[in-house]
């Protein structure tokens, strides 16, 4: 419901729209060594981060595994650069207790937005996962916007 209502009123009135992508960075050696109860606690923790860091009329939706789209309406992409960047040192700032081990990751995020031409959410997530690429191959732990 929030994302059709984000995109037709991008759509419609010309409103900015921004999505950020990310994906914790290594995170399935955490998996594989303390185990998926401790990732999914990671995954818990940083959905919480993620919705305690976001406005109420942004959108944040975990996409598969460790990836979450953060959907924001009403914003530019040089603003929602810094709000990726604030999210990326949230992140490497949780601490996560385990069981086994207090435990610490890092996240690599790609945004873009919706631009004149757009007709599909699905355009700027192929280009915020395009970013995220360029994130991981960058480095990770850090924020990479979408370039034509």
């Amino acid at each position: 419901l929030h994302l059709g209502f984000a995109v037709q009123r991008a759509l419609r009135y010309g409103t900015p729209l921004a999505l950020a992508m990310l994906d914790l960075d290594h995170f399935k050696q955490i998996n594989d060594t303390y185990g998926h109860d401790a990732g999914d606690l990671v995954l818990v923790r940083l959905a919480e981060t993620l919705h305690q860091l976001m406005r109420e009329v942004d959108v944040v939706a975990r996409m598969g595994g460790e990836e979450f789209a953060v959907l924001m309406p009403d914003t530019q992409a040089e603003v929602a650069v810094q709000v990726a960047d604030r999210l990326r040192q949230a992140v490497a700032e949780m601490a996560v207790e385990t069981p086994a081990a207090t435990l610490r990751c890092t996240a690599s995020f790609g945004v873009s937005e919706f631009l004149p031409g757009d007709s599909r959410i699905q355009d700027v997530f192929v280009r915020a996962d395009q970013a995220l690429y360029r994130a991981k191959q960058a480095g990770r732990n850090r924020v990479e916007r979408w370039r034509a």
